[in-house]
């Protein structure tokens, strides 16, 4: 027994997705199906096979297969659908039949199902959304997808052979990935999003010194996790360019504690860095100055 799914990557004309953004996002994507699986039933596991990908745009083409425990039709339905709900539009309003009308929009697609097997699919898949339940896991596939520009839109369809209904757009993938736990007996809790900042002072000597950063007109300091980008740096392997504007696309973790009911920034990390580029106009430059010669 098995149930297609599809995460569907619409990209820009002629372009070819990198290939460690998709992985990454095909193992975020693997993460999050297992999630609502696991919320449906705590007792079975499920694996997400890769039967094919279609190329331009990108639609990794899989099946979702019971390996242990009693894995219904209804229940691996159920984990396609919730899924396919963090790919479709806005969820805080969901209601019963919303679901049914998004996960059964054609009834011909599912003529073999009773209603009693599509009125437990739509249980399911509310009760997933009410505990969040794939939130985190959805969020870093949106991180992911942001490492590559040529991204423009995801969608996610329970057929192989059909556009998803619904694409979310790149101007989307910023608050989609947001990714925020929180500790409510702790009064602590963190917010994780991909930003793109401009570098004020590196740190060229080994510790846990802040780097300096601006965003806008804001400058902060930030502690750098990212121990391979580090060592680039350090080493001289990834040279940082001494010039004004140098601009770093990073994976940026906030945390806040809750002082006298109101939350106040504690500490910043910068948990990955994804990119460093020089500026507009350093590029432009370096161009002009090519040209001439």
């Amino acid at each position: 027994m098995q149930q297609q799914i599809s995460l569907y990557l619409e990209l820009l004309p002629g372009s070819k997705v990198n290939l460690e953004t998709a992985a990454r996002a095909a193992l975020a994507f693997d993460a999050l199906v297992k999630e609502l699986a696991f919320t449906i039933d705590p007792f079975s596991t499920v694996r997400v096979e890769l039967e094919s990908g279609t190329e331009g745009s990108l639609s990794l083409n899989s099946v979702i297969k019971g390996a242990k425990g009693a894995i219904t039709r209804e229940r691996l339905g159920a984990i396609a659908f919730g899924v396919l709900v963090w790919f479709g539009h806005e969820t805080a309003s969901w209601t019963h039949g919303k679901v049914m009308e998004m996960v059964f929009p054609d009834s011909e697609v599912h003529e073999t199902m009773t209603k009693e097997e599509k009125e437990a699919i739509a249980e399911d898949v509310l009760r997933m959304l009410r505990n969040k339940a794939g939130e985190q896991q959805a969020g870093r596939v949106y991180q992911e997808l942001q490492r590559d520009e040529v991204v423009k839109g995801v969608g996610v369809t329970t057929s192989h052979d059909k556009r998803p209904r619904h694409i979310v757009p790149r101007s989307e993938f910023p608050e989609r990935g947001r990714i925020v736990t929180e500790s409510t007996a702790d009064g602590v809790r963190s917010e994780t999003t991909i930003q793109s900042l401009t570098l004020v002072s590196p740190v060229l000597i080994k510790g846990h010194r802040k780097w300096k950063f601006r965003q806008g007109k804001f400058e902060f300091g930030a502690s750098i996790k990212d121990e391979a980008f580090l060592d680039r740096v350090l080493s001289g392997r990834e040279p940082i360019l001494m010039s004004d504007g140098i601009l770093m696309k990073v994976k940026l973790a906030v945390k806040e504690e809750k002082k006298d009911g109101v939350w106040q920034i504690t500490s910043r990390t910068v948990e990955e860095v994804l990119e460093v580029s020089p500026s507009p106009s350093q590029s432009q430059g370096e161009l002009s100055g090519l040209s001439q010669e």
